[in-house]
């Protein structure tokens, strides 16, 4: 529960770089009273050992290591963990749960994309890492099983979609997570002793190679309080202040030069903000700018980022280092909730923990807009909005169609939005059962939410020689039979119509 200090409400959170799965020496970790652990990638959610065939590590870090018991219930997570993709994962898990849910009681992944609510503070992230010819291929299927050597890395690249997601959040947002760093957010930080630790990093940083140009630019356009990743196997912090400081190192002329607007920031006044939690977007729509004689795609520019009196002056960035003895791999943080969001619902409630409404909203119109506009999607010049990400003219269309599906959201009673813990279910066979199939487990988490909220989904693929058409069975040393329906996709989507409502390399080691 938080605290109250002083007539303030803290809520202390815990955060982790890349886990690979040692939950238990990360759960020992934690010395003092925590309210909520975030773990920043690489998490592993191997249920048994068929998973082990879709994550990307070399052959001898694939072991089970600790999940796998919490999975199934024999360890029980200690305080609530959230945690976000990284690129090595079981990647057919996370694919189960694309919009976020419970992988055992107690620890809910944010999904591919993502935004919740706890005790006030409003928690958002992206899945996964950036690379520059997955972004390029715009592909919009899910990765087929099994997995060949390109999907299972594939499967975990940040994909146009996502970004688009993650492009239409609110900015006022207190926490956003990443796997890989923002690019160039090492000018923010002390880079001298960065290089001091990791000598290799040298020609990386001189090279602008290191960290994703995506990050990097919604770190400047979202602007949270705080930015936490990990990846790169050290601790690392930085300060992004909003002002007009120009950067010490030279950018490599190779390199993509992203459009930040930093230079066209200004200030306006709060009058007429006061709407709902997450319908604030700071930007200017009266913004001459937007319509560009250099923009050849003929759409309107996105709006500029404005400063407003309430923005953040400054953006607290995080990167820690991997679960090992002697690593600086975890820290905890007391975190003051805005008292702009003093009367969420997440804060006097007894659970506090939430969906947020807007993340909601996007994920229902960004999946119909694609499934209704899927050649128009795929068309989409990705090498010109990784060069100036304003050109994503997409936004300003969505935008507004989001805005009418969050006033349909903010009428519904808050309890809809609670997030349940007893939605989880043991659906994958867990360790100890033979004779598991490699294949897609429809999971109830992602059926429910899509159905409740609306949001269209036409379920995953896998192939028919690693399991059979409508459904698949695995027994248990204890003779319990596992059974999932895998019927046609066409009933799961008929079923949620009817509801009313590459900077980052792929290569790193454990």
């Amino acid at each position: 529960m938080c605290s109250t200090v002083v007539g303030k409400n803290i809520v202390t959170v815990a955060v982790q770089g890349c886990c690979h799965g040692e939950l238990n020496s990360i759960y020992k970790s934690l010395n003092k009273h925590v309210d909520i652990l975030i773990i920043c990638g690489d998490f592993q959610a191997l249920r048994n050992t068929r998973d082990l065939e879709t994550i990307s590590v070399p052959q001898k870090y694939k072991r089970m290591v600790d999940f796998h018991e919490y999975y199934k219930g024999k360890r029980q997570a200690p305080v609530l963990t959230i945690f976000i993709g990284g690129n090595h994962e079981a990647s057919s898990y996370l694919k189960e749960l694309k919009y976020g849910g419970w992988v055992a009681p107690n620890i809910y992944y944010l999904g591919e994309f993502g935004s919740v609510w706890y005790k006030g503070l409003q928690i958002g992230g992206l899945s996964g890492i950036f690379n520059r010819n997955t972004f390029y291929n715009n592909d919009i299927e899910d990765e087929i099983l099994p997995y060949d050597v390109s999907a299972i890395r594939s499967v975990y690249h940040i994909k146009l979609k996502n970004f688009l997601k993650m492009y239409l959040m609110n900015h006022t947002m207190d926490i956003c997570l990443s796997h890989d760093w923002p690019a160039y957010i090492f000018e923010h930080g002390d880079v001298h002793k960065l290089i001091k630790q990791k000598k290799h990093f040298k020609s990386d940083i001189e090279n602008g190679s290191i960290g994703s140009p995506l990050n990097k630019f919604l770190l400047n356009y979202l602007r949270p309080r705080y930015w936490f990743s990990s990846h790169m196997h050290t601790r690392f912090e930085a300060i992004v202040n909003y002002d007009n400081e120009k950067s010490s190192w030279k950018q490599n002329v190779d390199e993509i030069e992203l459009d930040m607007d930093d230079d066209e920031v200004e200030e306006v006044s709060n009058s007429n903000t006061s709407v709902g939690f997450e319908s604030q977007l700071h930007i200017d729509e009266n913004d001459g700018s937007r319509k560009s004689n250099n923009n050849q795609s003929g759409e309107e520019l996105t709006s500029v980022r404005l400063k407003f009196p309430q923005d953040p002056l400054q953006t607290r960035f995080l990167a820690l280092d991997k679960c090992l003895p002697k690593r600086k791999h975890i820290e905890f943080i007391d975190i003051e909730v805005n008292p702009n969001h003093l009367d969420h619902p997440s804060v006097k409630d007894k659970s506090g923990f939430y969906y947020s409404k807007r993340a909601v909203a996007i994920n229902k119109v960004v999946e119909e807009y694609i499934i209704n506009n899927r050649k128009s999607f795929e068309g989409i010049d990705c090498g010109r909005i990784l060069r100036n990400p304003r050109t994503f003219g997409l936004v300003n269309i969505l935008a507004k169609l989001v805005d009418e599906e969050l006033k349909k959201l903010e009428a519904l009673p808050n309890d809809t939005f609670k997030i349940d813990p007893d939605t989880f279910k043991i659906i994958a066979p867990p360790t100890g059962v033979n004779d598991v199939p490699l294949k897609y487990w429809e999971n109830n988490q992602t059926i429910e939410y899509c159905k409740k909220f609306g949001v269209k989904y036409t379920g995953l693929k896998t192939t028919s020689t690693t399991s059979t058409a409508h459904s698949s069975s695995a027994r248990g040393t204890s003779g319990t039979t596992y059974t999932t329906d895998t019927a046609s996709t066409t009933n799961i989507t008929n079923a949620t119509s009817a509801a009313s409502t590459t900077g980052s390399t792929d290569t790193s080691t454990q």
